[in-house]
């Protein structure tokens, strides 16, 4: 299906779920596909239309695209994503997921062969709750595998947007849990104000000529709508912010939008009695795309269809290629010249393409092969308006022809100074001869995937050296980063005092026995041991692997207000937000756990969970995301969790807190739930998935630790901790970050790092 009317199709099913009646819930397809996380960075992979997973082997498999194949309605009944324990899919829907009649997410998964995946409701940002872990039926045949959800007895605490579907194995042929479609259980009901904002709020890669839609308020004598990059604007009403103002049935709004923003919106009714006054409506986020893609070659059925969108002229041929690695498609360009002859190819777009709409600057084209030879030819991009056409040639040094990977050609469009940008009808990518070949004709391949506009590029290259932050600006949040560390040394020094003794103590020095009492643990799956922080730490890495806590209900008796766990973590990439490190007893969609900890990053910092209390509740967890990736990976970390849900001496009752290293990393109030009905405890598994890495000296104490306590456990009694990792804002590599940093910050203070300017 091209593109235009797949965005189409998905316009109109969206724009019908919010003409559904107040209240009357349908069993609806995803709207937007919010993330997909393949964290073996090479290609998503599944079955085509026909249901054929192609290619020599089970690892190879049809390249698919996840948002072709789960937005909207399928493209076949056969069709499917294959989802391995690695690999997630967060997909939005157009309203609110409730509890209705019958079942309130349906999936289907193509094979009854016990495949496994973890099943989370979203609030469409930051915000998820575990629902179930699915299994496909066990038959041995690849037959469609009907799963339903019901949601009553998993009351989410939040309004649910979106379905996070987790792979948590790697069984069936493929191998991993082939996921052909998801639907949910939707009410677009109205409220006091407008609801259901779509793109939902914190979306990201939003397509700049989006479609903005919501369910308007009940009552209403109009609307309008605001949007605007300064959230200060929106929120204030701001003349310069109002895009509309509308009828109050109205439930759409196109804006046209600039590439890689941040817009802020929202959508303020009218009373009725007063046309004049206006309620204030929520104010919701979304960011656009970075890029906007003229063909990347996905979407060419291996019929023919390539050569005729690309059609070759002179000594040239076209055929598609594809990375067995990371399955991008190509245009392979085969070429062969002489002193006259020019070969090229040549695509005609089926309508004026206008370049210049969404601020795009750059025109990027990633290249490999073999590039002409400087002095037989020249490579060169032309464009052409219908009336004018110009050729811009390669300029940089030609470097695409043996090391086998994707140069990026970047071609500035201000290089296309007499053709219209607004009204581009064709585009060519050819090789022109020298004069002087003589009777040679040399020849090659050159592949060509990714054509795609940018508004400015970042090229490492340019990436001033202070920004901490890693959004290619040096600005407040850099100097926040930066006073965060201020003063600080690798070695730091804390007061400590012993604490009492643990309840529970796991030295996992060859053996998971307790050292503090008799709660010995019980080793699963295939763990074994390695060098930790001191003597030997347990090492988890496969599914089953964790250590179970034997009679948990007589180790955790003597705990009810308060609790500490402890111990030293040296973690892998987890495979998905985050990993459930520690968990008490739960049941997937009956009952909760009171305690739960959960870690994880991926390649960017995730999240953390810390969940204590019961009955569970948001109220009784301490969240966020990770500030930087060596809070997860690449090093030990020493880790304490507290909870009191007594008053403390501030007189704030239900304290709980998060301790990194020897410092405090997070803290709440307001968490009083008590710490009851555990009945069975592990470690290295649980509730959000599997944890994969190292564990040493775990601990868990029936008391809240103080700072000094928490100091002594996480410096052995020596109240010394030497960071073996520099912070990022010692610019100046003096091992402290103090004023030769600041005064490196303040040089490229609002440095300009993007190209072309």
């Amino acid at each position: 299906m091209p593109d235009s009317h797949r965005v189409a199709l998905l316009t109109l099913l969206i724009l019908c779920a919010a003409a559904v009646s107040p209240g009357e819930p349908v069993l609806e397809y995803p709207v937007r596909l919010l993330d997909a996380y393949d964290a073996d960075g090479s290609c998503w992979r599944g079955m085509d239309a026909d249901g054929v997973w192609r290619g020599p082997g089970s690892q190879a498999g049809t390249s698919v695209v996840p948002q072709d194949w789960l937005v909207g309605p399928p493209p076949s009944p056969l069709s499917a994503v294959t989802i391995p324990e690695d690999h997630w899919v967060n997909l939005a829907f157009s309203g609110q997921i409730i509890d209705g009649e019958g079942t309130d997410i349906l999936l289907l998964e193509s094979g009854t062969m016990g495949e496994q995946a973890l099943v989370f409701l979203t609030d469409g940002e930051d915000q998820e709750y575990v629902v179930a872990m699915v299994e496909a039926e066990w038959t041995n045949l690849q037959e469609t595998s009907r799963i339903e959800i019901d949601l009553s007895d998993s009351p989410a605490p939040f309004v649910v947007r979106g379905v996070r579907i987790v792979g948590a194995d790697f069984g069936g042929a493929s191998p991993g849990f082939d996921l052909q479609s998801v639907q949910a259980n939707v009410t677009h009901d109205c409220g006091p104000k407008a609801r259901y904002p779509n793109p939902p709020g914190g979306t990201g890669d939003v397509e700049p000529d989006v479609l903005l839609t919501w369910v308007p308020a009940c009552t209403s004598g109009g609307q309008r709508v605001y949007c605007s990059l300064a959230e200060s604007q929106v929120r204030s009403a701001a003349a310069d912010a109002l895009r509309a103002t509308l009828p109050s049935d109205a439930n759409s709004l196109r804006a046209p939008l600039e590439l890689g923003r941040t817009y802020y919106w929202r959508v303020d009714s009218a009373a009725t009695t007063d046309a004049n006054f206006f309620y204030p409506g929520d104010t919701w986020s979304f960011t656009t795309a970075n890029h906007i893609t003229v063909d990347d070659f996905q979407t060419y059925p291996d019929d023919g269809s390539l050569q005729n969108a690309w059609k070759s002229w002179g000594w040239s041929d076209v055929y598609l290629g594809a990375d067995s690695q990371t399955c991008d498609a190509s245009l392979n360009f085969g070429h062969r010249y002489d002193a006259v002859s020019w070969p090229y190819v040549l695509h005609v777009f089926d309508g004026p393409q206008d370049w210049m709409q969404a601020g795009e600057k750059v025109l990027q084209i990633l290249l490999r092969g073999n590039a002409p030879d400087p002095a037989d030819g020249e490579m060169y991009i032309a464009l052409t308006d219908g009336i004018v056409g110009q050729m811009v040639p390669y300029a940089g040094p030609m470097i695409i022809g043996s090391e086998g990977r994707w140069y990026a050609w970047h071609i500035a469009l201000t290089d296309f100074n007499t053709i219209d940008l607004t009204h581009v009808r064709a585009m060519a990518i050819g090789i022109r001869p020298k004069s002087d070949l003589g009777d040679r004709s040399p020849e090659g391949i050159i592949s060509v995937t990714d054509i795609s506009l940018y508004p400015t590029l970042r090229l490492e290259d340019r990436r001033p050296r202070a920004d901490l932050n890693g959004d290619w600006t040096v600005d407040s949040r850099d100097l926040e980063r930066m006073a965060a560390d201020w003063l600080r040394t690798r070695v730091r020094s804390y007061a400590v005092v012993e604490p009492n003794g643990p309840v529970l103590s796991y030295t996992f020095d060859g053996h998971a026995n307790d050292s503090a009492g008799t709660a010995h643990g019980q080793v699963r799956g295939r763990a074994t041991y390695a060098p930790g922080v001191y003597d030997q730490a347990i090492r988890l890495a496969y599914p089953g692997d964790a250590v179970t806590v034997t009679d948990a209900a007589s180790a955790f008796a003597g705990i009810r207000d308060a609790i500490s766990i402890a111990f030293w973590q040296y973690g892998d990439d987890s495979s998905h937000l985050n990993d459930t490190v520690c968990c008490s007893n739960y049941e997937y969609g009956k009952s909760n756990p009171a305690i739960s900890i959960n870690l994880g990053c991926w390649r960017n910092p995730g999240q953390y969970r810390w969940d204590c209390g019961s009955p569970w509740s948001i109220d009784n967890r301490l969240a966020g995301r990770h500030g930087d990736k060596k809070e997860w990976t690449g090093r030990w970390n020493h880790w304490v969790f507290t909870k009191d849900a007594r008053s403390g001496p501030d007189g704030r009752k239900g304290r709980m807190e998060i301790w990194l290293n020897g410092e405090l990393y997070d803290s709440r109030t307001g968490a009083d739930s008590p710490i009851t009905n555990i009945t069975s405890f592990e470690i290295g598994d649980g509730w959000y998935g599997r944890y994969d890495g190292l564990i040493d000296d775990f601990r868990i104490y029936d008391y809240a630790l103080s700072p000094a306590e928490v100091a002594w456990v996480a410096t052995n009694s020596t109240g010394t901790i030497e960071d073996t990792t520099a912070s990022p804002a010692d610019l100046d590599a003096s091992d402290r970050v103090d004023l030769g940093d600041f005064a490196i910050l303040a040089t490229q203070w609002l440095e300009d790092a993007t190209w072309p300017r």
